[in-house]
């Protein structure tokens, strides 16, 4: 048995990532009603925290991100000061990123096919425009950039559904602390010509970075390549990819139109909003296959990740858990509170159900005592368990359950015609 580590309202389980900026690992809580919930839980190196203009710009793009909730955006619930640590607390999603899923089935000889492709970039592109034009308490728009859009921000559930991530960089005019023009941020190959001069975005930068990822994937190239990261900027700045139909002629003709389109060098010539490009590629993906439902993701997810799945569901069975008791415990100090508002989800969370006795646990287990919950599969006839553990056990590979026809109705305002476009002039900044 392991123990997990306590953070705040979190219990940290095992790492999922590790990264220049942050560690990832997965998590749980106990939300009103007792139930673990799982979360994901990013926790900052300690050189970020003692960087205070970070923190305070960190804080200030998160206020902004507590806006967007959209069902194709992973939702944040804190930014927590802590025990001497800066966690991010947000949606966890039960699955995979783009990035890694790409990468193991191409060892696997497999690749996504052109109709789950385009599914996966309609359905980010959802979560951009709603992010593009949302609005703060007073109506006012925040004209957010994500500015990072990159197959390993996208994020796929192995039931199929398809999350954007990590709009921690995003700029808009609302930071109290502003990044400089000319500072470039984010990944070299999927970024914009204006981004790569360093110049003031508009959302359309977001668009032709979402125009990369879909090239890469339905050619199996970078748009952009260089030997060095100098002559990568120069290349993304020159805009003249390889013409994708040439590295992959199996693209269907009318796709090669709108790629073409996502990724021109002018803004002007590309699609105005993520909106007019999510509606484009669903009117194609129509076309090409009209049967198409978000449980064939669902299968290739599960066929390319079953070893996974399998590991994940014994690794949280395997965890005890220090149940704290009394109000003394440190939750910590959650620096966008008052842009969440008093009724925001992490209010409700908690570090310890009121009744900390799981029934598949008999009382007299060796092991249990007041301040432990142990995570176990019920034996036949018992209660079924909650938690993390029930919860992957759920997902488990299997026939998949019957999906919505697609397009599936949609929140955040979003609709299958494209309204008309509000074209931001050059200059800017949003």
């Amino acid at each position: 048995m392991r123990k997990t580590r306590r953070l705040g309202r979190y219990h940290l389980t095992y790492r999922i990532a590790f990264g220049g900026m942050a560690e990832l690992f997965r998590a749980f809580t106990f939300d009103e009603e007792e139930q673990q919930l799982s979360v994901a839980i990013k926790q900052l190196l300690p050189h970020f925290r003692e960087d205070r203009q970070f923190v305070d710009m960190l804080t200030d793009e998160f206020k902004l991100v507590s806006y967007l909730k959209h069902p194709n955006i992973a939702e944040v619930f804190e930014l927590v000061d802590v025990d001497d640590s800066l966690i991010i607390a947000m949606e966890y999603v039960d699955g995979k990123d783009l990035r890694s899923t790409v990468e193991r089935a191409r060892t696997q000889g497999l690749q996504l096919p052109i109709d789950d492709v385009v599914y996966i970039v309609a359905r980010s592109l959802e979560g951009l425009h709603h992010a593009h034009v949302a609005r703060d308490a007073r109506g006012e728009p925040l004209r957010i950039v994500h500015r990072d859009f990159s197959p390993s921000n996208v994020l796929l559930g192995y039931d199929g559904t398809v999350k954007l991530c990590d709009f921690g960089i995003a700029k808009a005019t609302h930071n109290r602390v502003q990044t400089k023009t000319g500072i470039i941020k984010g990944k070299v190959k999927y970024m914009s010509p204006e981004q790569a001069f360093g110049r003031k975005l508009d959302w359309r930068s977001d668009i032709f970075s979402a125009g990369s990822v879909l090239y890469e994937l339905l050619t199996g190239h970078s748009p952009f390549s260089a030997a060095s990261e100098i002559d990568l900027i120069f290349a993304v700045r020159d805009a003249t990819p390889t013409p994708a139909m040439e590295l992959n002629p199996d693209i269907p003709e009318p796709l090669a139109k709108l790629l073409d389109k996502s990724m021109s060098r002018s803004r002007s010539g590309r699609f105005q909003s993520a909106l007019e490009f999510r509606n484009a590629l669903l009117t194609f993906l129509r076309a090409h296959n009209p049967a198409y439902r978000r449980n064939k993701l669902a299968q290739f997810m599960k066929r390319v990740w079953s070893e996974e799945i399998e590991k994940e569901l014994r690794a949280m069975e395997d965890y005890v858990v220090d149940v704290p008791s009394g109000p003394g415990s440190n939750l910590g100090k959650n620096l966008i509170a008052g842009a969440l508002g008093p009724d925001a989800p992490f209010s409700r969370f908690s570090p310890s159900p009121s009744r900390a006795t799981p029934a598949a646990l008999a009382p007299d287990d060796p092991l249990h005592h007041a301040k432990t919950e142990i995570l176990v599969s019920p034996m036949p006839g018992a209660v079924p368990a909650r938690g993390p553990a029930a919860a992957a056990a759920r997902r488990k590979p299997g026939p998949p359950a019957p999906a919505s026809p697609f397009p599936r109705p949609n929140r955040g305002g979003l609709t299958s015609e494209a309204p008309t476009a509000r074209r931001p002039p050059d200059g800017r900044d949003r």
